[in-house]
This record gives C-alpha cells, structure tokens and sequence, in this order.
C-alpha cells in the first residue's frame, strides 16, 4: 500500500529538483510573467499501483470463506484492489498549481508552463514579475532578480 501512496503522492513543487539536474548545467532563460490563471493538477494513474493493489486485494480476500467461496473472494478482492490502485494516485495526486504565460526576454512568443503551487512558501507570481526559467529533467519556474 505504501507503494500506491509514493507513487499517487508525486507534486508539481518547483522547488523539489530531480537529482538528474543536480549538479549539472542547465538552460535558463529570463522572462517576466504576463498572465497567470489557477488549475487543478490532477495525479495519474498508476500500474505500478494496480498491480500492488491487486496482490494486497488477493492476499486480504484469502481468509474470507472456504472453497468456492474463498475462491471467489481472492478473485474479487484482486480485481477490486487492482482498480483502486490504479485509479487511487488520480486523487491523492491531485493540487493546486498555476498556469503561467512567461515573456521570454529577446522572444516574440510567450510559454506556457503549468506547475504546482509551493505550500511553505505561498508564493504565486503575479503579473509582472521576473522568473527563471530553468529547463532540466523538468522545467521550472523560480523568482529571478534580474
């Protein structure tokens, strides 16, 4: 079951960096934001979720009844635990997050990028403001001085 949680609990934080951009150089570009519009991010479902639910389902069913029963327990207790490990990480993966439009400094286009909100700090950019933007395993969007 801690499996399905670890898995379902994965968020959008700008501020949690992949080890695979530590200690590496990584492209930036500077831009100021030009809109920014609050979403739902949802989570995703999970095989990995699925699966491990499937076995606990089965192994919870074994000491239900006897025989036929007992048979047709597992079955249904697998087959229930699969689809709520699957389904499961849509919901506990769910937060709050922002859809922001970044003016890219010497760009005539704008990006786009969406990305979850930051508890601790509670900082949500506002129009006008100038970010990083950092593209590595993920892309990023941090405050910038510049």
């Amino acid at each position: 079951m801690s499996v399905i949680l670890l898995v379902g609990c994965e968020v959008t934080n700008p501020y949690k960096v992949p080890k695979s951009d530590a200690q590496r150089a990584l492209n930036t570009d500077l831009g100021t934001i030009i809109d920014v519009v609050p979403v739902r991010i949802q989570g995703e479902t999970s095989t990995v979720g699925a699966v491990a639910g499937g076995l606990i389902g089965g192994i919870v069913s074994e000491k239900i009844g006897s025989g036929t029963g007992q048979d047709v327990a597992i079955i249904a207790g697998t087959v229930a635990g699969g689809i709520i490990g699957y389904y499961l990480p849509v919901k506990l993966g769910e937060h709050n997050g922002f859809q922001y439009s970044i003016a890219i400094d010497g760009e005539d286009k704008p990006l786009g990028i969406i990305q979850g909100e930051d508890k601790k700090k509670k900082y949500n950019f506002k129009i006008g403001d100038r970010v990083s933007i950092i593209y590595g395993h993920t892309v990023r969007v941090l405050p910038s001085e510049n």
